[in-house]
């Protein structure tokens, strides 16, 4: 396999199916010397569009837009090594209906403006579909214009509200935030009084905390919300407001690195009650970087949606990930990246008319499909989501513990 840009020199890796150093995975802290090349390639040359070669096969063309750098890099580096690790799948088996599967990948540094450029550069190169990004601000300005461009997207991780029903060509792996809210609102009308939120002030935590308050029982008081900044990083002062209000209960709605600062600033005010946290993407920092933190809590996590479903197929998936990556992938966004690419695959084949493949066949068999992936079934409804499977975790001895897997 190899990764070319033009202009650039080649990299060529062992017989295009095995790439140790492609990428670092989440629970790295250090980056692999293979990586670093192509870090120092982006920053002499600019960001650029990569793409994996299917040299003397015919060829399926197919986008991937994440963010590889910056505060997101560890959650689309999984993201990518799951789809990295479906595609290899799919073309040692000979491609989808005899076309092997091109990875065009690209870098959108967890920046809406620059997924959206790659976005617009993959339409104009006729690339049928396309796999990005990771957050529902990355994602909505691609799903606004995939509506009017013969292009498909398809989200990995992507689930705010305003994503459901975006558009006719947009594709929703990770099921839509009402139902994990809807979980977790069920929750608290049965264990809470008094419920502080603490939101990421974005689409996403604005229409999760949103869908939670309107899903508990009138007898719950909401005694605090209190909206972050994308940017902010100081939170000493909102303590006191959370804390004044005398909660039995926080909400966390927050995805990045400052989950453990608020944590920190509760602890150290003398919180000791009961913390949800709305998603999972975090908990493997959590257990290594901040156990004396977390065990102050009774601390809980419904996930909005589960990162590995028991079965089979999910364990051959870790082994094969273990395998080409040398990390274990639970507790991280791969299943996603895997079952996006295993889902297309499956859509191929099931729309494709005498082996011909087109934007309506394609979309002909997303509706056609029931795979039912590493993360849970994929059946697609009429605005083309999922209704997910949900992980709920608690903190006890020093892990968190998968309490239940609940499937739609």
């Amino acid at each position: 396999m190899r990764f070319q840009k033009e202009g650039c020199p080649v990299v060529e890796m062992d017989n295009g199916t095995n790439h140790p150093d492609l990428l670092v995975g989440p629970k790295s802290h250090h980056i692999a010397p293979f990586f670093s090349l192509i870090l120092i390639l982006i920053l002499i040359f600019g960001l650029c569009l990569f793409q994996v070669s299917a040299a003397d096969h015919q060829s399926l063309s197919c986008g991937v837009i994440l963010p590889l750098s910056g505060e997101y890099s560890q959650q689309g580096t999984s993201i990518l090594q799951g789809i990295v690790l479906a595609a290899d799948e799919v073309n040692a088996e000979g491609g989808v209906n005899g076309h092997l599967i091109d990875l065009r990948i690209c870098d959108d540094t967890g920046d809406p403006d620059t997924a959206l450029h790659y976005f617009q550069e993959m339409q104009k190169e006729n690339i049928p579909v396309v796999i990005g990004s990771f957050t529902t601000d990355l994602t909505v300005p691609m799903a606004r214009e995939s509506d009017t461009h013969e292009i498909i997207l398809i989200s990995p991780t992507a689930n705010g509200e305003e994503l459901y029903g975006i558009s006719s060509r947009f594709y929703q792996i990770y099921g839509p935030v009402t139902y994990a809210a809807r979980s977790i609102s069920d929750w608290l009308s049965y264990t809470a009084d008094r419920v502080a939120c603490i939101y990421i002030d974005d689409e996403y935590g604005r229409s999760f905390y949103q869908d939670i308050k309107s899903g508990l029982n009138d007898s719950i008081t909401i005694s605090a919300t209190i909206p972050v900044a994308q940017d902010e990083t100081d939170f000493f002062t909102f303590r006191d407001t959370v804390l004044d209000s005398a909660p039995d209960s926080i909400v966390i709605i927050l995805y990045d690195h400052r989950l453990i600062p608020i944590l920190q600033n509760l602890t150290d005010s003398g919180y000791r009650g009961k913390i949800v946290l709305a998603d999972s993407f975090v908990i493997d920092d959590l257990e290594k970087n901040a156990s004396d933190i977390i065990s102050k809590f009774f601390l809980f996590t419904i996930s909005a949606n589960s990162n590995l479903v028991p079965g089979v197929q999910t364990q051959k998936f870790m082994s094969d990930y273990q395998e080409k990556f040398g990390e274990d992938p639970t507790g991280t966004l791969a299943g996603y990246g895997y079952d996006s690419l295993m889902v297309t695959a499956d859509a191929i084949r099931l729309g494709s008319e005498n082996e011909t493949i087109s934007l309506s066949s394609i979309q002909k068999g997303f509706q056609k499909t029931r795979y039912f992936g590493v993360t849970g079934p994929k059946v697609f409804d009429a605005h083309n989501s999922v209704s997910p499977a949900l992980d709920r975790y608690v903190y006890m001895d020093g892990k968190f513990r998968l309490l239940t897997t609940s499937l739609p």
